[in-house]
């Protein structure tokens, strides 16, 4: 398993980078049941019941791309009523990997490292690459990041929607209860 920020990860599925041939390579990481749980104690999810993502890899010198797509289904929490729901996901993931160094070396030209310049956003502008580790790729790491981002951060079982209590519009304001507390203190 791979570590991710001194942590241990519930889903490791490493892939050397000269296995992988240069008109491609089919990979498949498919989340065992006792890797399950992990995952979505990880994600803090009810359940996960499965996991599977599927990827091409192709490689052109030391660098590689990863294009496929992940399935999950789990059970999130409603945030309204706090009640598990099941969720389907289906998730396209492309990816670009280079060396160690390279990687670096691109991220650092998207960053000139002035901290008072302002930012600019450009919308057609390719991501730096991401870094190859020692020769390796973990598609584990990459399937347990993409499921995290395509989370819905605020889950609403379907149908379900939040109604704020009805209250009297001057009860809501906070000057009205500086001013109920001046009232009383005359």
């Amino acid at each position: 398993m791979t570590p991710d920020h001194g942590r241990v990860l519930p889903l490791s599925h490493p892939i050397r980078v000269e296995l992988i041939r240069l008109r491609g390579t089919e990979a498949v990481v498919k989340a065992e049941p006792q890797q399950l749980a992990g995952i979505a104690a990880m994600l803090d999810l009810a359940s996960l019941e499965a996991l599977e993502a599927r990827y091409m890899l192709s490689r052109n010198g030391e660098r590689v791309k990863l294009e496929g797509r992940i399935e999950a289904r789990l059970h999130q929490t409603c945030i309204v009523t706090l009640e598990p729901f099941p969720v389907r996901l289906d998730v396209p993931v492309k990816l670009d990997f280079a060396p160690q160094d390279d990687a670096l070396a691109a991220a650092r030209r998207t960053d000139s490292g002035d901290a008072d310049i302002d930012i600019e956003v450009l919308l057609n502008e390719e991501d730096p690459p991401e870094p190859i580790v020692d020769g390796v790729i973990d598609l584990g790491s990459v399937t347990l990041e993409f499921l995290a981002l395509s989370l819905d951060p605020y889950p609403r079982k379907p149908g379900v929607s939040f109604e704020a209590p009805a209250a009297d519009s001057a009860e809501l304001s906070p000057f009205a209860a500086l001013a109920k507390l001046k009232r009383d203190a005359t």
